[in-house]
């Protein structure tokens, strides 16, 4: 088995706090400090745990727009826009999705003016692009990382 129950309530905890001690992580989940260690360092080892990240306030940061875009892109060059769109910093998450568009952003803009602006800049630098279909968070209830 490559994961048990403790090691999903240690991913849990960390994903929670990555800043817990391995103490306090052994309290939890009623293991040695080492006993800890270990199992951290065998879910590392496996990717399991691929990094630890900080979860950002956004808003605090003066991006307090989310938005998502889905792209139909020509199938031919779908590899380049890949990349190109990777190289912007107001892209969050890319993914290659089922249905009618085939790719999925996650934009965090400043506001409608610069999520504008960031789309006209997609599509004037792209042929690629056939379609654009822009979905704008109003509310966020659940975020990780």
């Amino acid at each position: 088995m490559l994961v048990d129950s403790i090691d999903l309530k240690l991913l849990r905890l960390l994903g929670e706090n990555s800043k817990r001690t391995l103490r306090e992580l052994g309290r939890e989940v009623g293991l040695s400090v080492s006993a800890v260690r270990k199992r951290i360092k065998r879910l590392e080892n496996l990717r399991v745990i691929k990094k630890y990240t900080v979860v950002v306030d956004h808003k605090k940061l003066g991006l307090g727009l989310t938005a998502f875009a889905n792209l139909d892109v020509d199938p031919r060059y779908v590899k380049d826009f890949i990349r190109m769109l990777s190289r912007y910093k107001g892209v969050y998450e890319l993914h290659r999705v089922t249905g009618k568009h085939g790719l999925m952003l996650k934009i965090r803009a400043r506001d409608m003016a610069s999520l504008n602006k960031f789309l006209e800049n997609l599509t004037d630098s792209s042929d690629s692009v056939r379609e654009i279909e822009t979905l704008v968070a109003i509310e966020t209830f659940k975020e990780t990382s």
